[in-house]
């Protein structure tokens, strides 16, 4: 019987999220254009609100303010069109996920992953407790510590992203031709 470790469970979790969310190459074309990662970026924090809103509203109003931002969260990956050029920040973020979500056939990427695997973790750790305590918070309509959450969930995120591109420039110097999907 295979070993079940951490990282079997998280690169199965990985592969799991990509398939739900149809994550194919041309969808990661689309995704890489900076409109479509800045958009997801900066509307990302919008589920508290709508968890809050069940107290002004009820919860099934709340209900439709949280299956929009859903619907939204699988919709902007493919709302924009592919981009012209790839040698943004944000193109480069989607390019590291693709690096760390294994979706390139390159042999060595292992040893390049590991480099980045604790901080990669720790940063996706932070942006998940602050999502699930900032819904939590946001549930109970506890103002100062729904915006702590969130704040650490956005931080959380950002400072992936940027470990994302990090990533992808370590794998880039590693195999040349990763560097085709920068023009």
């Amino acid at each position: 019987m295979a070993e079940i470790t951490l990282s079997t469970i998280t690169n199965r979790t990985k592969a799991e999220m990509a398939i739900k969310f149809s994550m194919n190459r041309t969808t990661w074309e689309h995704h890489s254009h900076p409109l479509s990662v800045w958009s997801r970026l900066a509307t990302g924090w919008m589920i508290f609100p709508a968890v809050w809103s069940h107290s002004s509203w009820g919860w099934t109003l709340a209900g439709i303010f949280i299956l929009t931002f859903a619907f939204w969260m699988y919709l902007n990956p493919r709302a924009f069109p592919k981009p012209r050029h790839t040698d943004s920040w944000a193109s480069q973020v989607t390019f590291g996920e693709r690096v760390w979500l294994k979706e390139v056939p390159f042999n060595g990427l292992e040893e390049i992953l590991d480099l980045h695997r604790t901080a990669t973790r720790l940063l996706g750790a932070l942006a998940g407790i602050g999502f699930i305590c900032g819904i939590i918070t946001a549930a109970l309509n506890l103002f100062w510590p729904t915006m702590f959450f969130a704040l650490a969930m956005i931080v959380g995120k950002m400072w992936f992203c940027d470990r994302m591109v990090w990533l992808f420039n370590d794998a880039t110097d590693a195999h040349p031709e990763l560097a085709d999907w920068v023009y």
